[in-house]
């Protein structure tokens, strides 16, 4: 037996390991008695917590600086793809649903809170940051990171439920999920459900003693002190304990988390907080109890008494008896909040909280600076901020008084390695490959020098060209060879920029981008630079573009290109569906492809395919256009035609047979798969082309530049802004498809030396 003192009053107990459980309230049983006496109070690791005296329980009450109101803001967090806790959240702006807190947040400049008696391992100014840099939380929204079942990360912003509570050693939260707004107030709606992945995970993280990182938001206003930056990481936390409440008429998943290493005071602390004099107490426990309707024990998590926590059971949720109203207040027991749990053996994190440094050893290695391992972000040895890769060249701290760089060597690829990885360059007019179906047709092949030219026709006046380069061609002086490795200068300044569609501030494009020219709105924000300043290699693309542009169209009206916006692909990345049918742009787009081969597909979008405007074929359009290659045209034509003369009723069994007959997708198959080599072009003609079909462009390498130029429409601009897009190249220096080179007979076989760089 062993005795626990609370400033005098004696709690005893027997000595027993708490053993984290596997089920929901399937924990070992000891024998606890207590005594409660008068109001006292009680030193944490985190500060003092006041217990008021008064007649019965004792009840808790935690003291913590007021913070002023700020309204409501952010939603309450999801799991990726499903409910997770209700202290995180969409910190950076408010959600789609426009879920808010039930509790104000405060300002941080309004904050009366103490500054923590220490610093965070890491910390981040974004939520991007975080995701770009650490592996245990890679959510941009939810606020738990889920990986094969586990728990990896959780981020704690504000709470929209009732009795939150975190201290230098316990955190306790719930479940989220199932929440609504209204009036800007979130709350629970639905029930959380026991098979729900955090749940699930949580119990993972128990039965196999996984532990999980915790980090803070500044937004949370349940911590003693003031955190010292939009997200600080904390530490490792123990998955403890798992229960049930019911709140407003629904079920709440509750967790305990401890802090797994008790070594020294947390950095979240506040100044005059107790120091831990000897090792943890893991004997001293709360009370437990045996249910007499479920027979399952629980312990006394609250002051007022004994309530079952398993809401499968009769008598879940009363206290004495009778039904906990959603009103009722209830505090926590402070000896359950003071049992500390001990794990069967030591346990090692799977993540260390601040991640180890990139090996700098292998940057020799050209494709160092191209693998997806090169392109997370890294944690400031210096201040401890998250730093994601937004530069080609490296890494660059932007804290204030920091300054660290850590910069990567400049690539030196071998544009042989860069091809060869994935095909062959030929040597003479190239093996096409291409596959389509209605409504594209290949027109015809031709020849222009070293050129072949492939033409698919799509719509009246729309059709897709590709330009196949080869070796001759990209070997040249100022050729593909050359513009690749130009490309990979920082002076060109390619960057990360954000995504302006974004919901989450600050995610970044995974693609690096600049833009010359004109100015161009697609969904990432890049800044533009006129022709006039643009570097010597852009310009370079654009005489062949030209070339390109004119030779595709064939004598026709052509729009000359007045923006070119360069795009660099690493490892794996792509530019995903998408069109280019602004209306601010002309009918032609060429792109012009250098590196890596690269896959481009077309397929015509969803309204079109199927007639509906969404997933659901209720939303059937007969006003859509019946486009060649649509799902089932002569029943599309037939509802179309009948569409006016139908009851509600008929249009229900009309639709409903369609339905059987295609089932609806989110867009229609890919019709045409095109495989763009290092110095290829592809040009897609025609409005039509980018207002029914939308198209794709994935790497199968390692590294790719993309230059696409485009006609911006000069009356869409303001005047002052039209001269950026103006540029020319002396008559002697126009492209005119490398014919010179063509004619030319080659009788060096060393010309074209496939081991050197050209």
């Amino acid at each position: 037996m062993s005795v626990f003192k609370v400033a005098g009053h004696a709690i005893t107990t027997r000595s027993r390991t708490l053993a984290a459980a596997a089920s929901d309230n399937s924990l070992p049983t000891p024998t606890i008695g207590t005594s409660n006496g008068p109001a006292t109070e009680v030193s944490t690791l985190l500060g003092k917590r006041s217990f008021d005296q008064a007649a019965g329980p004792v009840k808790c009450a935690t003291k913590k600086p007021k913070a002023a109101s700020r309204g409501v803001e952010g939603n309450s967090g999801e799991v990726d793809g499903d409910g997770t806790l209700d202290l995180v959240g969409n910190d950076d702006e408010k959600s789609a649903s426009g879920a808010g807190s039930l509790e104000p947040d405060s300002p941080a400049g309004d904050d009366q809170r103490p500054p923590p008696q220490g610093m965070p391992p890491v910390w981040a100014k974004t939520r991007g940051d975080l995701a770009e840099t650490l592996d245990f939380f890679r959510s941009r929204q939810g606020g738990i990171q889920t990986n094969d079942g586990f728990i990896r990360g959780l981020l704690i912003a504000h709470d929209a439920s009732k009795r939150p509570y975190i201290d230098g050693e316990v955190i306790l939260t719930r479940a989220g999920g199932g929440n609504e707004t209204v009036g800007g107030r979130t709350s629970q709606a639905k029930d959380h459900k026991a098979e729900g992945v955090a749940v699930m995970s949580f119990k993972n993280n128990m039965r196999y003693e996984v532990p999980a990182v915790v980090i803070l938001s500044d937004r949370c206003l349940h911590t003693f002190t003031k955190p010292p930056h939009p997200y600080s990481v904390m530490d490792h936390f123990k998955p403890i304990y798992l229960w049930y409440e019911k709140n407003l008429g629904h079920l709440t998943a509750r967790f305990r988390w401890e802090r797994l290493n008790l070594d020294g005071k947390a950095w979240w602390a506040s100044q005059d907080c107790p120091t831990r004099s000897g090792p943890p107490d893991y004997n001293t426990k709360a009370e437990r109890q045996v249910c007499p309707s479920c027979h399952q024990t629980h312990p006394r998590i609250y002051q007022e008494g004994f309530i079952c926590v398993n809401h499968k059971c009769s008598d879940f949720w009363k206290l004495n008896g009778e039904v906990i109203a959603s009103k009722a207040t209830l505090t926590y027991s402070h000896v359950w909040l003071e049992e500390r749990t001990e794990w069967s053996s030591p346990v090692r994190p799977p993540f260390a909280l601040r991640p180890k440094a990139l090996p700098m050893d292998d940057a020799q290695d050209p494709f160092y600076t191209t693998m997806r391992a090169a392109m997370k972000g890294i944690v400031c040895p210096q201040c401890g901020s998250c730093i994601p890769r937004k530069r080609m060249d490296g890494w660059f701290c932007n804290t204030t008084n920091c300054g660290y760089v850590c910069r990567l060597p400049r690539m030196n690829l071998n544009i042989r390695s860069v091809e060869l990885a994935y095909g062959s360059q030929f040597q003479g007019h190239p093996i096409p490959y291409h596959v389509f179906s209605d409504p594209i047709s290949r027109r015809r092949t031709t020849y222009h020098g070293p050129w072949r030219i492939e033409t698919f026709g799509v719509l009246e006046g729309c059709f897709v060209k590709h330009f196949h380069s080869n070796e001759l061609i990209n070997a040249r002086p100022g050729g593909a060879n050359d513009m690749f490795k130009q490309m990979s200068d920082p002076a060109l300044g390619l960057e990360r920029r954000p995504m302006g569609a974004s919901k989450v501030n600050d995610t970044l494009t995974g693609h690096f981008a600049h833009n010359f020219g004109l100015k161009y709105k697609y969904s990432a924000a890049v800044p533009t630079m006129p022709f006039s300043e643009a570097p010597a290699v852009i310009i370079e693309a654009l005489n062949k573009m030209s070339w390109v542009n004119e030779t595709a169209q064939e004598g026709d009206a052509v729009k000359p290109l007045n923006e070119a916006l360069s795009l660099g692909y690493f490892e794996e990345q792509a530019i995903h569906w998408h069109d280019d049918g602004e209306k601010f742009l002309g009918p032609t787009i060429v792109t012009f492809s250098l590196g890596c081969m690269a896959k481009m597909e077309i397929r015509m979008k969803g309204k079109y395919y199927y007639g509906t405007t969404s997933q659901t074929l209720q939303t059937y359009d007969p006003k859509q256009p019946i486009i060649d290659g649509c799902l089932l045209p002569e029943m599309r034509q037939h509802l179309n035609d009948s569409w006016e003369k139908w009851s509600e009723v008929e249009r229900k069994e009309q639709l409903a047979a369609f339905k059987k007959l295609g089932k609806r997708a989110k867009s229609g198959p890919v019709i045409f798969h095109t495989r763009l080599r290092h110095g290829d072009f592809a040009v897609m003609h025609g409005n039509g082309l980018q207002k029914y079909f939308e198209h794709q462009i994935s790497n199968l390498g390692d590294v790719r530049f993309a230059i696409t130029g485009r006609h911006v429409r000069p009356e869409t601009r303001p005047t002052e802004e039209l001269a950026w897009g103006e540029w020319s190249v002396p008559d002697d220096l126009k492209y005119t498809g490398d014919m010179d080179a063509f004619n030319e007979e080659v009788e060096d076989p060393t010309a074209i030396d496939p081991l050197n760089n050209n």
